[in-house]
């Protein structure tokens, strides 16, 4: 999407003549269409550089709603007879579920008298802020999202809502279907739990279950500083560190993709333990399938509106290029795929409880 006129997407002047911009210079000597060139390379941090965490949890998508390619289930196989065709079968997915979407925006406290007199270092630097501001919200809405049990507004005026996992949304929201296998699933399934502590061995382990009745591992495992504690206390072979001769070797040439630099070790076999969050200090993990960067398959949906773009935009509409701006972007974070999470809390009761990030 084409906002800008001056050697970039990202910025939007209005009708100003690029003639006229281009030939701008400032008090300080500098020239005007630096600056624009300048602000507009650190916006795209959705289409590069996007923390590796929360590319491995979303899939970036236009549409409205989610679920139904990936969750298709009921077919059976029969064995075939001589003069007896076929039954014809129609797969089972789960409903449609929509996705949330909002407007967002940093106002950008330039005025031309500052303009006129900034250094190009204090600039970029000021750049380099904003550009660390938007990364923070993303990774803020990515984690709450993740985490959050509850249905969100669809959008600002709507009365829809987009639930979360298993477990999580009512009415036309709540999770129905079979596994994998054409069993129906059991009532009250859900992949929201909680336990004390002192139970995170076992407690993670029925979450591992729940996940491999729809996928094969290697699973993902974050979780606060208090959890990943308590988890590389587990005696081997429950955890085993990363580094560790029983995680290192693979089958044949192949190694285990366990860095020490990113994983605290592998729990119950087929769980990769990443570094603890610093986003929260409540005791809570989310276990995860993620199909890769920005993959289809991944838990949760980045929603973008296509007039917009994926992508952070500078809007000015003073005379004085950037005087007066402001970055804007249109995006929501909603769930996915609800079978490719499940979530734990820590305390008593049997209540799921999400952290605050």
């Amino acid at each position: 999407m084409a906002n800008g006129r001056i050697d970039t997407t990202h910025i939007d002047l209005g009708t100003l003549d690029p003639n006229y911009v281009q030939g701008l210079q400032t008090r300080a000597g500098l020239n005007v269409a630096d600056f624009i060139t300048a602000l507009s390379a650190e916006l795209p941090v959705l289409n590069g550089g996007l923390d590796p965490l929360i590319a491995d949890l979303v899939y970036p998508t236009t549409a409205t709603e989610a679920g139904a390619p990936t969750e298709v289930r009921g077919f059976e196989a029969r064995k075939r007879g001589e003069y007896t065709p076929g039954r014809p079968q129609y797969g089972e997915h789960a409903l449609n579920h929509m996705l949330p979407i909002d407007d967002w925006e940093i106002s950008i406290g330039y005025t031309e008298d500052k303009l006129q007199d900034i250094r190009r270092a204090e600039f970029d630097a000021q750049n380099r802020g904003l550009r660390a501001a938007w990364e923070k919200l993303y990774r803020q809405q990515t984690l709450i999202r993740l985490f959050g049990n509850t249905e969100v507004p669809v959008g600002f005026r709507s009365t829809a809502t987009s639930p979360g996992f298993a477990g999580s949304g009512t009415g036309t929201n709540a999770f129905a279907g079979l596994f994998p296998d054409n069993q129906a699933l059991p009532a009250g399934y859900s992949h929201y739990l909680r336990d004390i502590i002192a139970n995170i061995g076992p407690m993670t382990l029925t979450g591992v279950k729940l996940l491999r009745r729809w996928y094969r591992g290697p699973f993902d495992l974050i979780a606060s500083a208090a959890v990943i504690d308590a988890i590389s206390a587990l005696p081997s072979p429950a955890f085993v560190p990363a580094g560790s001769v029983l995680v290192r070797p693979g089958q044949g040439t192949a190694e285990a993709l366990v860095d020490a630099g990113v994983y605290v070790g592998v729990l119950h076999g087929d769980i990769r333990i990443h570094q603890p969050l610093q986003d929260t200090t409540d005791s809570a993990w989310a276990l995860y399938k993620t199909g890769g960067p920005l993959n289809v398959a991944n838990p949760l949906a980045w929603r973008y509106d296509d007039l917009y773009g994926r992508d952070v935009v500078v809007k000015s509409r003073a005379m004085f290029p950037l005087a007066d701006g402001n970055s804007i972007q249109r995006f929501g974070i909603g769930v996915n795929n609800r079978t490719a999470a499940v979530l734990g809390s820590i305390g008593t009761g049997t209540t799921y409880v999400p952290p605050i990030i």
